[in-house]
C-alpha cells in the first residue's frame, strides 16, 4: 500500500472512521513511526525513499521532506529520543543501519545522514530500537544508544559517545540469541524493543525466531538473558513493552504468527495473562498506548483489535476496527 489512514474520532460506529491520504511511495509502505509528541510521521518503503510528514492546524498530514535513503528495500523506521533533537534511524535489507538528523533551514539536504552502522557479519537487518534516554546506570554513558538485531541471530548495542556529534559511535555490546545463525534457505523472524521505563536501569525484550527473552545487564555492564517468555508456537512477529505508569510489575505483548497474541506479567517471575487467538490469522504486530494501558493487535485478517484489562485485571476485547481495503 502507498496510502495510510489514520482513524478519526466518530461517535458512529458505522461510519467511514478513516481519513486517507496518499504518501506517495512507488512501492509497498513497510513502516510508519510518529515522533514523540505524534505530530510528525516517517514511512520507509521498498522504494527505497524515507518520508517526512507534518500535521498542520488543519488535522492534515503534510509532506516535509522525501529522499532516497537506502540501496535496498527499507523495513523500519524510528524517532530518536526528543533530548536529542530531531533524529530518525532507519534499517534496511542492503543489511546497513542509517542515522538522519534535521538540518536548519536553508541548508542544500534537509535531513543529514550523519552515520551508518555495518555489522561485521553483513546480515539484514530486521528490528532497530533506541532506550529512553535516562534508563542507563552508568556513569560514563551519554544515554543516546540504538540496538539492531539482525538475521545471524546476533543484537548489536551502538552508543553515540558525543550526543552532539552524531558522526561517532561505537559497538559497546553484542549479544547472540540464537545458538547459530538460521539457515539461509529458512524463514526468519527477529524483533526487538526496550523498556521505556527511565528508571532502573536499562532492558530489552528480544523476538528470535519462536523465542522470546528478557535481557538485563550483569556486574560487568553487559546484557545477559534474565527470563523467557515461553508458550509461542510460531514465529514471534513483535514485541511491544507496556510503559509502567506506577505499576509495581511490567506488561510485555508479542505477535506471533501462529494467530495469537499473549501479554506477559513480569514482577519476580513470568506469568503470561492473556493469550488470544481471536485473528485467526498470523499476526504482525502489536503497540501499547502511551499511558501502557490499552494494546492494539493487527493481522492478515485486516482487523486492529484493541484489547484492555478490566477492573479485576483480566484482559478482554475492548474494540475491533476493520481497516480499509486498499482501492
Amino acid at each position: 500500500m502507498s496510502s495510510l489512514g489514520k482513524r478519526a474520532n466518530s461517535s458512529n460506529p458505522n461510519s467511514n472512521s478513516y481519513v486517507h491520504f496518499t504518501t506517495g511511495h512507488e512501492d509497498l509502505v513497510h513502516d510508519v513511526a510518529y515522533d514523540y509528541y505524534g505530530r510528525r510521521m516517517a514511512t520507509v518503503s521498498s522504494d527505497q525513499r524515507l518520508k517526512v510528514f507534518d500535521l498542520n492546524d488543519e488535522g492534515e498530514w503534510v509532506p516535509s521532506d522525501t529522499f532516497k535513503a537506502h540501496d535496498g528495500s527499507i523495513n523500519k523506521v524510528i524517532w530518536g529520543p526528543p533530548e536529542h533533537g530531531q533524529i530518525l534511524a532507519t534499517s534496511s535489507y542492503d543489511r546497513t543501519v542509517r542515522i538522519w538528523e534535521e538540518q536548519e533551514m536553508g541548508t542544500p539536504y534537509r535531513w543529514k545522514r550523519q552515520f551508518q552502522m555495518t555489522p561485521d557479519a553483513r546480515a539484514a537487518i530486521h528490528g532497530i530500537a533506541f532506550p529512553p534516554t535516562l534508563a542507563s546506570t552508568s556513569s560514563t554513558s551519554t544515554g543516546l544508544k540504538l540496538a539492531l538485531i539482525s538475521a545471524d541471530g546476533k543484537v548489536h548495542i551502538y552508543e553515540c559517545r558525543e550526543p552532539q556529534d552524531l558522526t561517532h559511535w561505537i559497538i559497546i555490546d553484542v549479544i547472540h540469541v540464537l545458538p547459530s545463525a538460521p539457515p539461509r534457505e529458512s524463514e526468519v523472524s527477529f524483533c526487538i524493543a526496550f523498556c521505556p521505563s527511565r528508571w532502573g536501569g536499562e532492558q530489552l525484550v528480544v523476538g528470535a525466531m519462536d523465542t522470546v527473552r528478557v535481557y538485563r545487564h550483569n556486574a560487568a555492564g553487559k546484557f545477559r538473558a534474565a527470563e523467557e517468555l515461553p508458550g509461542h508456537g510460531g514465529l514471534v512477529r513483535d514485541v511491544s513493552w507496556a510503559v509502567s505508569m506506577g505499576r509495581s510489575y511490567h506488561l510485555i505483548a508479542t505477535a506471533c504468527k501462529d494467530g495469537h497474541v499473549r501479554i506477559f506479567k513480569l514482577t519476580w517471575n513470568v506469568e503470561k495473562v492473556a493469550d488470544f487467538g481471536d485473528h485467526r490469522s498470523e499476526v504482525w504486530k502489536v503497540a501499547w498506548n502511551a499511558t501502557g494501558t490499552i494494546l492494539s493487535s493487527t493481522g492478515d485478517d485486516g482487523k486492529i483489535r484493541l484489547w484492555k484489562a478490566a477492573i479485576n485485571g483480566e484482559f478482554q476485547l475492548l474494540s475491533i476496527i476493520a481497516t480499509p481495503r486498499s482501492r
